[in-house]
């Protein structure tokens, strides 16, 4: 939102919020107001352009404790007095960053955005759209209400369309789970809403919704985050005794970073050895990080990706090639998708990797757990993420040496 239209709010604040805060405005409500209940004792809502604060007591009647962000210090001193509620928590925040609300570190069950969209410049309304979806609970609902008509002259407004938001939803994961269309409850002929309510799906998990995340608004140069996310999923699907529980961590298991190498080789090798791109500009092994010496000879030596399994054993060339290849790939693997992935609207790492020096390459090798081990840990969240401890391979696990990463 601009300055220049919360200078125009400012000034008008105390006409504006007599206009605007009473009760029989709620009626525009009224089609989705069953689907708006909330559903735990605790729930948490989020009403962006708080304005008077009507819809924040509307909320609190509800069973909601809200956080109510409004950017016109002149609105929020209205709506602050006005509604004196202790449930109601006021914040100075705007969108598309709301900054100060994702320090908050509160996920909601509910957001609100009414009468708001329509001041938000286009080109900032898909990230204020990921910064929204970034603090909803799972299963919970995102409601905006969409202007349609004429801008007064004294507030700029930008055209709304459903089907822009359509499309964000459908970018960002949310299903649209109602739409009603309704007149303005001010009686402005020239003036009708669209409510839209999209909701968050819930698998009865906090994993699934960060997958979700980083899948479909991460940014994404190449294939990598991809490619680990596949990793991941491939040992746990076939190696799920391979993974321990993280020392000393809620939520959080340590998978041998070698093991995560091995699956993420599997994967390239017929990618690669096919020709496809996997960056732009990309055909083959050139401008792939981890495609060095021992990569090529993977190829050179007619590797197949069902040769890289655990228990494969390989002697002299192949085992040089098998065990350079990993090296590399855990490299890669650290420096690069480990790193970038993170959680939405913070700068936290979601994974931890531990790279630990593998020695020197044996003249034969066998790719069982233990060895997996010895290029380092990977620490995979199970919710909220975890520390990754170094161990060294042949001791109790139980026991790994080293701190956090």
């Amino acid at each position: 939102m601009s300055d220049e239209v919360i200078a125009a709010y400012d000034v008008q604040a105390a006409e504006l919020a007599e206009r605007y805060d009473h009760e029989a405005l709620l009626a525009a409500y009224r089609p989705l107001d069953d689907l708006l209940d909330p559903r735990a004792a605790d729930a948490l809502a989020l009403d962006i352009g708080a304005g008077s604060g009507r819809d924040a007591a509307w909320l609190v009647a509800k069973g909601y404790e809200v956080v109510a962000v409004e950017p016109s210090a002149g609105m929020r001193f209205e709506g602050t007095r006005r509604h004196t509620d202790d449930k109601i928590r006021w914040l100075d925040d705007r969108l598309p960053a709301l900054s100060r609300v994702h320090e908050l570190g509160l996920a909601f069950d509910l957001i609100l955005l009414s009468a708001v969209w329509q001041h938000i410049p286009p080109n900032d309304r898909e990230r204020a759209f990921r910064k929204m979806t970034a603090l909803l609970k799972p299963g919970g609902l995102l409601l905006m209400t969409l202007r349609q008509g004429p801008a007064p002259q004294d507030r700029p407004m930008h055209p709304v369309t459903l089907a822009e938001v359509e499309a964000l939803a459908r970018a960002f994961g949310l299903e649209v789970f109602k739409v009603a269309d309704q007149h303005d409850e001010l009686s402005r002929a020239e003036v009708r809403w669209i409510s839209v309510l999209l909701r968050m799906p819930d698998e009865g998990t906090g994993a699934l919704p960060l997958i979700r995340g980083i899948i479909l608004a991460d940014d994404k140069s190449s294939t990598y985050k991809l490619a680990l996310l596949r990793s991941l999923a491939r040992i746990a699907e076939h190696a799920p005794a391979a993974v321990r529980i993280a020392d000393d961590e809620v939520d959080a298991v340590d998978v041998p970073l070698g093991l995560v190498a091995l699956f993420w080789l599997r994967m390239y090798l017929p990618l690669v050895r096919a020709g496809l791109p996997q960056a732009p500009r990309n055909s083959g092994p050139d401008g792939l990080g981890f495609a060095r010496e021992g990569f090529r000879a993977l190829l050179d030596l007619q590797f197949n990706a069902a040769d890289l399994r655990i228990g494969s054993s390989f002697v002299a060339d192949r085992a040089m090639a098998s065990h350079a290849a990993i090296t590399d790939a855990v490299r890669t693997i650290v420096a690069m998708p480990a790193n970038f992935i993170r959680y939405t609207g913070s700068g936290q790492q979601i994974f931890r990797a531990l790279k630990a020096r593998a020695g020197k390459t044996p003249p034969s090798i066998s790719f069982d757990v233990e060895t997996l081990w010895a290029w380092g840990c990977f620490a995979f969240p199970a919710r909220f993420g975890g520390q990754c401890r170094a161990w060294v391979p042949g001791s109790n696990p139980s026991s790994r040496r080293n701190g956090p990463v």
